[in-house]
């Protein structure tokens, strides 16, 4: 987008010549593409002078090199546009694994019938970490099953459809106490492997991890072996540490799909037929309000992520070098 007096004119970034680069002031792109991502580049941004304010169509903004990017631009993610289809993927998640619905279903196509004792979720405890909007549409559900809210974010204020909230320090006291953990926080350098070996030996033997956030969240060595110590302990995951590239099979560093304690899915917790035009709502609606000035939703701050693409790629180093 460009200004032309108080009027602003909207191009698709194809069809901008290299010669009308330096009218850009605000970028709408999708961060998941990576014919999006070409355009976020040192040499783009120099040409691109006047740019002010990227919107990101994805929640997360990890996958931005935020380092190339000039400290004058505002750079936001697309906040609360995916939360409600991701709070049910994940409750229904919560639910497949605390019935243990997939190994019910393979012993009875077997012929054995499985009556043990399922995890009753009435009166139980879910700590979310991370109270944005995915985090409080997974407590609002939560609630009408009658469960207790935990919540964690950096600041400990209150937020809504949460029993008790709690700063990030207080991380320890919501992981003894849960039944059930969601991860639905960014990743940043504050929350990269913030779930440890340490941390997994803080939960209940029988807790349930859901992870919607960012693959790197959680320690992938550490889960394998909890998981793998612990089969009462059960982990659902719609997120990963590898994506493959076009034509490249999905697979992880550790065999997860062959322990019955874990679940699946392959990041889509967020598609439905709904979604795209919700999260074009959301982001445009945010482009507004910092067209006029107002209050941002999602506006990201860089020192979070400074160092985050290094601990990424040591992380990788180091997998390739067991590998």
């Amino acid at each position: 987008m460009h200004s032309i007096g108080t009027n602003f004119v909207l191009r698709h970034v194809d069809g901008i010549r290299r010669s009308e680069l330096d009218r850009v002031e605000i970028m709408l792109i999708d961060t998941a593409l990576e014919s999006d991502r070409k355009w976020l580049t040192a040499e783009k941004m120099a040409q691109m002078s006047r740019l002010k304010f990227i919107q990101s169509l994805r929640a997360g903004v990890d996958a931005i090199d935020l380092e190339q990017l000039p400290k004058r631009i505002i750079i936001c993610g697309n906040s609360g546009a995916y939360s409600d289809p991701m709070a049910e993927h994940t409750i229904g998640m919560i639910l497949y694994l605390a019935k243990d619905l997939g190994n019910r279903n393979s012993k009875l196509k077997n012929g054995v019938v499985d009556s043990h004792n399922s995890l009753f979720l009435k009166g139980k405890t879910i700590g979310v970490i991370g109270e944005g909007g995915i985090g409080q549409a997974v407590a609002k559900i939560a609630k009408s099953l009658e469960m207790k809210t935990l919540g964690v974010n950096t600041s400990g204020k209150h937020v809504r459809y949460f029993d008790e909230t709690f700063e990030i320090r207080k991380l320890d006291q919501v992981l003894r106490v849960s039944d059930v953990i969601v991860l639905s926080l960014p990743l940043t350098v504050k929350s990269f492997h913030i779930i440890d070996a340490g941390k997994l030996r803080l939960m209940k033997k029988n807790c349930i991890l859901v992870n919607v956030a960012r693959g790197y969240v959680i320690d992938e060595a550490a889960l394998y072996s909890h998981l793998l110590q612990n089969p009462e302990f059960k982990c659902g995951l719609d997120v990963w540490w590898h994506y493959p590239k076009a034509n490249e099979k999905f697979s992880q560093r550790f065999p997860l799909f062959k322990l019955t304690n874990f679940l699946g899915t392959p990041h889509v917790s967020g598609y439905v037929p709904e979604e795209r035009e919700a999260a074009l709502n959301f982001a445009v609606d945010n482009i507004l309000r910092f067209v006029k000035n107002r209050p941002l939703r999602g506006l990201v701050e860089r020192e979070d992520y400074r160092g985050l693409r290094e601990l990424i790629r040591n992380e990788d180093k180091l997998k390739k070098a067991h590998s």
